[in-house]
Order: C-alpha cells, then structure tokens, then sequence
C-alpha cells in the first residue's frame, strides 16, 4: 500500500499539483504527506517540502557537513578506490571481491569511493547493450547484492553517472543502495568531506573531459580550495586514470577505476587504468599526521578468482 501511495505522490508532484490538491487525491492529512515525502527523501527521491508545497528537485541539495570520525591509533590504513561502473557489462566485481578480501586481511575498516558506484543509465541510445540491468530498482537491487562487505565500512560519494538518474528517476541511486546496506555509508553527490581523527580528507568526483595534462584539472581544483580547507587527503576520480602528487601539505590521489575499457569509451579514444591507492598513515602522541605513504596496485583483463 506504502509503494502505492509514493508511486501516486511522485505522479502528482510531476503533474505540479498544490499540497491541497495531494492530499484530497490521496486522501491523506498534510502532515500525512509531508511524513511520507521525508520517508521517500530518505529513500534517495528527490523531493522537499519548500514554502508549503512539496516540489520536485532537479539535483540535490549540496551540504558543507563534515563526517566525522574518531581515531585513536597510531597507523591508520586506508583503501581508495573509484569509477566501480556496477551493472555495467564491464564491471570488474572479481576485482572488488579481492579487494575487499585484502582489505579484511589488512585489517582496513574504512574504504573510501570517489564516485560513479553504479553506470546509471544515459542519453545515448546505446548504452542500454552495455548495461547488465538498465532500470533503476534493478541497478538499486544489483548492487545491495553483489557489492562485497568486510567488517569495516564503505564511504562513498555520486559521480555524474549515478546523477543521471536525477533527471530520468528523480533519485539519488547511491542513496538508496546504502539506506539497504548498513556498511555503505552515502556522503552524498560529487564532493564529501570527512575526517578520521584529525587527518581531513576530500572526496571528489568531478566532471567534462580529460584536461590536455592529467594533473591540470585536478590541480585547478585544488587551487580553488580556500586555505583553512585544504585537506591533507584530496581523494579525485572520474578520468579514470591514476597518478599521485604533493602540493604543500596535500596528498593528491587521483584514482583509476574497477571497469574494462567499454566499447564507447575504446571508439573516443579513451584509456583506463584498472587501479587502488592503498594508504599507511602515521600519527604522532598527539594524533598529528606524521607520514601518509601511498601504494598503487594495478589490475589487468584475467580474473582474479577467490581464494
């Protein structure tokens, strides 16, 4: 019955009805609606109640929160990764699987992803044959599924490709795979920042094309951070490419991704590097950063079977 009710109340918000008009239709108290939208947003859809309506929203609402986590230790271990591409016919799960496998046997409790979790499903007429599931719930559903755990948790945040099921879904895809799955914690869409103890760390996704040098954008970017911001950790994806660089007190890792080269991306020239960032960091007595030391493993085209 609760499905009903959401699957109407999105067709009425789409139909641009008032709140008055929702709640006659559905027979329903205003503030019946406004819990039933609060349950959908977390869900990941992309409503709001604004100035006495409940609209509809184009994208999500960008927040400056800082998650934040304690640390007590030490070494702090981490696992970067990015661009996973699941449900596409090219995704490499056989890589996240050893991945988190290591990651367990490390002793690693937190993995960070710089964006594009999911292929999400475009424009272009045919990326639906490079797509093992091209609906939503079944990308939502694939994903809860097949998606490795180990005892510690995956932060994560969106990349162009979960937003475009913004405009075709009006969901944020991300969102609802982690509100199914407690160790996957949603940072929300393209930029997130966090901090372990006091290492602060960055995560972005980015957008457009590749940049004449691989390190031009990135570098851009980080020059657009205000000082006091600065991370010691700045975490990028997207150009599905890996390289390391320092710039005064930040650790730039621009990391590659879990994804075969698909057929549009071979016919626009494009390369990929199939790549983690692990990372050891040191703390002094005082739980200052002492050293961050990080170590690229590559991947190829054979699988890699369990063990």
């Amino acid at each position: 019955m609760e499905d009903i009710l959401k699957n109407k109340l999105k067709y009425l918000v789409n139909k641009k009805k008032t709140l008055l008009e929702i709640c006659e239709t559905l027979e329903l108290k205003n503030y019946e609606v406004i819990g039933l939208v609060e349950l959908m947003k977390q869900d990941g859809e992309l409503l709001d109640y604004v100035n006495g309506e409940i609209v509809k929203l184009r994208k999500p609402i960008k927040n400056n929160d800082v998650y934040e986590l304690p640390n007590n230790m030490e070494h702090l271990k981490l696992l970067l990764i990015s661009d996973t591409h699941l449900c596409s016919k090219y995704d490499r799960l056989d890589i996240l699987r050893y991945l988190y496998d290591k990651a367990e046997d490390k002793g690693i409790k937190h993995i960070l992803h710089s964006g594009d979790f999911t292929d999400g499903k475009s424009h272009r007429p045919e990326h639906i044959y490079e797509l093992k599931e091209p609906s939503y719930e079944g990308q939502v559903e694939y994903c809860v599924e097949k998606y490795p755990t180990f005892s510690g948790k995956t932060y994560v945040i969106a990349g162009n490709h979960d937003g475009w099921w913004y405009k075709s879904a009006g969901s944020e895809i991300v969102k609802s795979i982690a509100k199914q799955r407690e160790d996957i914690i949603y940072l929300g869409s393209d930029v997130a920042d966090m901090k372990i103890g006091k290492l602060k760390i960055r995560l972005f996704h980015g957008n457009g094309g590749n940049a004449y040098a691989k390190s031009y954008k990135l570098q851009k970017y980080l020059d657009t951070i205000p000082v006091e911001e600065k991370p010691h950790i700045l975490q990028t994806g997207h150009i599905h490419q890996a390289f390391y660089y320092k710039q005064d007190n930040t650790h730039c890792l621009q990391t590659g991704c879990l994804e075969d080269l698909t057929p549009y991306a071979r016919s626009l020239g494009f390369s990929g590097d199939k790549s983690c960032w692990w990372l050891d960091i040191n703390f002094d007595d005082k739980g200052n950063i002492y050293s961050i030391t990080p170590e690229l493993e590559t991947f190829g085209k054979k699988l890699i079977r369990r063990r």
